[in-house]
């Protein structure tokens, strides 16, 4: 018995030898295809790949061809709104500059030049009140000493001056006789002699 139990342990020896040898060669056998498979489904996912970067790529120039005129649009609408904008503060603001003007002018204008004015005299080092020299009323007593002391002159002058010398012998009888002719005559003040 013991011949047939071990012819029976090399039997099933050699079953399960030749049945891991099938079981390794499935094995490998699996292990082929499932590296196969999945070669195929990693060149198919690298081809997926390549097609969507490519559409990518397209989209991405058709967006940027389409960019390029709308930046363009966009940037003149923009400055046209800037433009537009612009104008719209200078309305705004011209009014309100002018009446800041208005206001500087009436307010601070006068008080600065005040504080110039002042600031001058007291820089001034000697202010002096000769500048005008007499007022109207010492130029009038002035014009009444003058006329007076010129009267006085002439007053003066006329007592200084000599009698006229006596009429010489033969002047006198003209006088005489030419007073006597002309008793009837007046003279005027402008020299004119008339009759009476």
């Amino acid at each position: 018995m013991s011949l047939t139990k071990s012819e029976k342990a090399g039997d099933v020896r050699s079953l399960a030898s030749g049945a891991a040898a099938a079981g390794a060669n499935a094995a490998r056998g699996r292990a082929h295809d499932a590296a196969t498979i999945a070669r195929a489904r990693a060149q198919d996912a690298a081809e997926a790949a390549r097609s969507a970067a490519d559409l990518a790529r397209e989209r991405a120039r058709d967006a940027a061809a389409q960019v390029v005129p709308l930046s363009k649009q966009v940037g003149a609408t923009a400055a046209q709104s800037v433009e537009h904008g612009v104008h719209d503060a200078r309305e705004w603001a011209a009014p309100r500059i002018d009446e800041a003007a208005t206001a500087v002018s009436e307010t601070v204008a006068p008080k600065v030049s005040a504080a110039l004015k002042a600031t001058a005299r007291k820089v001034d080092p000697a202010p002096s009140k000769s500048r005008r020299l007499l007022g109207w009323p010492a130029a009038v007593v002035l014009g009444v000493l003058v006329a007076a002391g010129a009267a006085a002159a002439a007053v003066v002058l006329r007592k200084r001056q000599p009698e006229p010398p006596p009429p010489y012998p033969g002047e006198e009888t003209e006088d005489t006789t030419a007073s006597g002719a002309t008793a009837g005559l007046d003279a005027e003040a402008n020299g004119r002699v008339r009759q009476s």
